[in-house]
């Protein structure tokens, strides 16, 4: 009898997460409870969002024309996460590479207008994405087209862990209350399961390298600015999409 209210539960905290992170759900108000309990269906939600946006590829769509499919994986899964994570990257480019330290940094961060770092930050890092999947649909692993998400929303959850929310930050104090051992160990071995099964096991060891850099790059980056917000969290999920691309080229 305690089972279906278990499943309940934890089915509203997956359409509640895949509301918050992408548009394959309704956006639902949610308490900071729930938003907590949601952190451990983020790379679920990676899952749902890497086959919407690879799944029409795979199935064909655009065959034999590799870059538009890559184009179009970019495009839609900027579309399917309203460029939430994009957005935090920029303002992470723009107060990393400003050089700017404590209440400064944290200006640059919070400013919602983009500066020539975000910019460049933006360029690189959707060029890099279009790139790697050209690189991945050519050489016949598009299943990791549908990993990448997956690893970026997992590599999120390590790093709210390793790192104290910032006095300034909501959604980072948040997500880093919903980041327990057990759910990072969860969100790790969903990620890991299912690079196995998608990308294949060398791809799942190529991509742990620069994924485990980026992880520890903002870890260090958080700590010295007094912890991290949001921004930290949605540049984390690019660079681990970045390296799942990356890791199944190499392999």
């Amino acid at each position: 009898m305690k089972l279906a209210p278990l499943l309940a539960s934890q089915w509203r905290a997956l359409v509640l997460s895949t509301g918050f992170l992408t548009r394959l759900a309704p956006a639902r108000a949610a308490t900071d409870t729930e938003m907590a309990a949601g952190v451990a269906h983020y790379p679920l939600v990676g899952l749902l969002a890497g086959l919407a946006c690879a799944g029409p590829f795979l199935l064909g769509l655009l065959g034999g024309h590799p870059w538009v499919q890559a184009l179009g994986y970019a495009a839609l899964l900027l579309w399917a996460t309203r460029g939430l994570h994009w957005d935090g990257w920029a303002d992470l480019m723009d107060a990393w590479g400003s050089a700017a330290t404590g209440d400064r940094f944290w200006d640059i961060l919070k400013d919602s207008r983009i500066g020539a770092f975000g910019v460049l930050g933006i360029v690189f890092g959707v060029l890099g994405q279009v790139v790697l999947a050209h690189e991945v649909i050519t050489m016949g692993r598009t299943g990791a087209l549908v990993w990448a998400p997956v690893l970026g929303r997992a590599a999120c959850v390590v790093l709210a862990a390793c790192v104290p929310p910032g006095t300034r930050s909501t959604l980072g104090r948040l997500t880093s209350a919903g980041a327990t051992h057990m759910t990072v160990l969860f969100c790790a071995g969903v990620a890991a399961a299912t690079g196995v099964v998608l990308a294949g096991p060398p791809a799942v060891l190529a991509a742990a390298l620069p994924c485990a850099c980026a992880v520890a790059w903002l870890a260090a980056l958080a700590r010295r600015e007094g912890g991290l917000n949001g921004d930290f969290l949605g540049a984390c999920i690019i660079l681990g999409e970045l390296s799942a691309l990356l890791g199944s080229v190499l392999a």
